[in-house]
């Protein structure tokens, strides 16, 4: 069981590094991600506050969605 949740965080890690070397490397990329979190932060400002609040709310239904399956007996 140990081994098992080694090699997730093992995997995890190596698919943070590989975005985050894709992103040092590649300018364009980096922009369009750039931009994209830029026009979703204007987006959520022009319905302020219930878009925060909605996006609050799917965060927390994401968190005990996957919380929950994690208890399940296999």
């Amino acid at each position: 069981m140990e081994l098992r949740h080694r090699n997730l965080m093992l995997r995890a890690c190596s698919l943070v590094g590989l975005a985050s070397g894709f992103l040092i490397i590649s300018p364009g990329l980096r922009g369009s991600l750039l931009n994209g979190f830029a026009q979703a932060a204007a987006g959520l400002d022009k319905y302020s506050p219930y878009s925060y609040a909605l996006v609050a709310l799917a965060l927390l239904g994401g968190l005990v969605a996957a919380f929950s399956n994690g208890a399940a007996p296999r």
